[in-house]
């Protein structure tokens, strides 16, 4: 889906309160945000990558947190894997969290899978309310948006229940 699609969503969600349609692009990257590290502590797949891992090695730009959090004799320091093996052999197969990467114009491509559409226009689409309506209006409405969006995770996934 194309970034400008989700625009047009957003605005009838949000009943158009931007004026430019790249006046959506922050709050469509708070909301890409958002959803990444829900899904990351959900432990969804479309947000794990796989490496092998040795010493002096870059931390990879996207990377959360490995999966499971512990357990690995791998450390991190100054954005290097460190291993902490005695033969100094690659670790292999090293599972970890990433985030989506962020838009930056209306002709980019959303960086999910179409089924979460729903959920970023419901994401982007309160975050523009609350920043444009009075904040205290919404200041108790955050409970229930994090359950509205963990809703919108699980119908989007086709959980029931």
């Amino acid at each position: 889906m194309l970034v400008q699609d989700l625009i047009n969503l957003i605005n009838l969600e949000a009943d158009e309160l931007l004026d430019e349609d790249t006046d959506n692009i922050p709050y469509i990257n708070q909301a890409i945000d958002y959803l990444s590290f829900t899904l990351c502590g959900m432990g969804d797949p479309e947000m794990i990558n796989v490496m092998d891992i040795t010493s002096n090695v870059d931390v990879p730009g996207n990377f959360v947190d490995f999966i499971p959090h512990n357990g690995y004799p791998i450390y991190i320091q100054t954005n290097k894997f460190w291993v902490m093996t005695s033969n100094g052999l690659p670790i292999k197969q090293v599972k970890y969290s990433t985030a989506k990467a962020h838009i930056s114009a209306v002709t980019d491509t959303i960086p999910f899978k179409d089924m979460y559409s729903g959920v970023l226009v419901l994401i982007a689409s309160y975050l523009i309310k609350k920043k444009t309506y009075i904040p205290v209006e919404y200041c108790n409405e955050d409970k229930s948006f994090v359950s509205d969006v963990l809703n919108a995770i699980k119908a989007a996934k086709g959980v029931t229940g």
